[in-house]
């Protein structure tokens, strides 16, 4: 795979356990949580959009299904959306890729 020129290195492959969020803090200081699914890798901001608390300190409670560790909102980590409150806005997103057991991230557009 192609990583594109404007990607900030996040983290090598086998430091991802699928059970754990992963905090990261990009070079240009952005905090984000990697999630690992199986060969996937997804990534959103490391902040809760209900209190703005570390999302890095949660659980994995299913596949793809990120909870916050202080008051329990539930993330699909694919999407950003909102499974479950109190919070009420998406998470941020950001695209992957993963090169020669590198994970790479790229930012899309905020929700």
């Amino acid at each position: 795979m192609t990583v594109p020129s404007t990607a900030q290195y996040a983290a090598r492959l086998e430091e991802l356990d699928p059970a754990l969020p992963l905090a990261v803090t990009l070079a240009d200081g952005t905090r984000v949580c990697l999630i690992r699914n199986a060969d996937a890798v997804y990534a959103v901001a490391d902040r809760c959009p209900h209190r703005d608390f570390a999302l890095s300190g949660g659980d994995v409670v299913e596949p793809c299904v990120l909870e916050c560790p202080w008051h329990g909102a539930r993330f699909d980590v694919r999407t950003g959306a909102v499974i479950q409150g109190p919070a009420t806005d998406a998470l941020r997103t950001f695209d992957t890729h993963i090169s020669e057991g590198a994970v790479w991230i790229a930012s899309s557009e905020a929700p």
